[in-house]
């Protein structure tokens, strides 16, 4: 009697096999490397300012989708799923990091590229109050053990937000 009940019991699908469709890895977590423009230059203006560059890093967790079967994000707008090319997955035109290093590194090479100081990302609030007491207390005048680049940072994104503002 039982041996009929195992079998009248419907097969198992198999998973996708890594290669053919997108399966997030056991950590859960996956990171776009995200770079914006706030400033932009006017084409006749004389004394025109070249764009002023924002960065940062989006923490993208997926979902399946239940009536697809695929893993989707919700990016605010609408619903992404990762494709696959030759170097990994992307989403949408942007590369799909495993680990949050690997999305640091692409903003390295974007700041690099765009003339920037900023050595590392940091995750900074939007908070003015909060942005001007980090920058306080890392000043480098004011305190020797200061973190120069979270300092740098800081200042960086209060004259970014200041444009924003004006």
């Amino acid at each position: 009697m039982d041996s009929l009940c195992n079998d009248s019991k419907p097969e198992p699908t198999p998973l996708p096999t890594p290669s053919s469709a997108f399966c997030p890895h056991e950590a859960g977590a996956y990171y776009l490397a995200a770079v914006s423009t706030v400033g932009t230059f006017k084409m006749f203006a004389k004394d025109f300012n070249p764009p002023v560059y924002t960065y940062g890093i989006t923490t993208v967790r997926f979902e399946l989708n239940p009536d697809t079967g695929k893993w989707i994000w919700f990016d605010g707008e609408k619903n992404l799923s990762p494709r696959k090319n030759q170097d990994g997955w992307r989403l949408g035109s942007r590369k799909l990091h495993d680990t949050r290093e690997g999305a640091e590194a692409e903003l390295q090479r974007e700041m690099v590229k765009n003339g920037d100081r900023v050595t590392k990302v940091h995750d900074l609030p939007d908070d003015m109050t909060a942005l001007k007491k980090i920058r306080s207390a890392h000043h480098p005048d004011r305190n020797p053990d200061a973190d120069c680049d979270l300092y740098q940072a800081v200042v960086e994104k209060l004259d970014r937000m200041r444009m924003a503002t004006q």
